[in-house]
């Protein structure tokens, strides 16, 4: 190998220098936050969205969570414009900024809607794929207060989704939190704890999930 190929291979591993927030005094101090897991966040396309929700609509009762295996043939419908490929697109997106390479292939492994009312949670868990990912369906209404509250194990409540690395370590930032909106898609690697508390309010939290391989250096 190549000290080139080499220096390369190991590029990946390499954190950007890039600025997280800046203090507004002189001279002002720059945080960077270089080390652990990437979230990708994009938009998905409102066909996509109604397609999804239209099909899953006949598979579920309402007022009912659960959760629905999506068929292969469901998820291949659409050629260019079906789930999988869209999905897979993401996948690569996320993979090529990531790891500064394009990945061999993909393999999307299941892809299943969950369906969540008032009073249900998602306990902290991981997925068994390379990368793992989230779309929101549906969202339900939830009293704005809800969101201030917080739990130190495993973040905001209001049926925000939470992830978390590490633990309770001074001066690292080991969790994040997002509100579920829906046409919002994040990305994320399958072994990267997340979590869901128990919503108070109306309506439905209906989320897509993945699991998928990646296959490449």
């Amino acid at each position: 190998m190549s000290e080139a190929e080499r220096l390369r291979r190991l590029s990946k591993y390499e954190a950007r220098d890039e600025v997280l927030f800046r203090t507004d005094d002189t001279p002002e101090m720059e945080f960077l936050s270089p080390f652990g897991p990437l979230i990708g966040r994009t938009q998905v396309p409102s066909y996509l969205l109604e397609h999804i929700n239209e099909h899953v609509d006949g598979l579920l009762q309402p007022g009912k969570g659960g959760e629905v295996q999506l068929s292969e043939e469901f998820s291949l419908t659409g050629g260019d414009d079906s789930l999988v490929h869209w999905v897979a697109k993401q996948i690569d997106r996320y993979v090529r900024g990531v790891e500064r390479s394009d990945p061999d292939s993909i393999q999307l492994q299941r892809l299943w809607v969950v369906s969540q009312y008032a009073e249900t949670s998602s306990p902290v868990h991981f997925h068994s794929g390379d990368i793992s990912g989230v779309m929101y369906l549906r969202v339900p209404s939830v009293d704005s207060q809800q969101a201030e509250q917080r739990n130190y194990i495993s973040g905001r409540k209001a049926g925000y989704i939470n992830f978390m690395i590490g633990g309770k370590q001074r001066f690292s930032r080991s969790l994040i939190s997002f509100k579920p909106v829906v046409g919002e898609f994040l990305v994320f690697p399958g072994w990267l704890l997340h979590g869901a508390e128990p919503f108070l309010g109306t309506g439905e939290r209906r989320s897509l999930a993945f699991n998928a391989g990646v296959v490449g250096e």
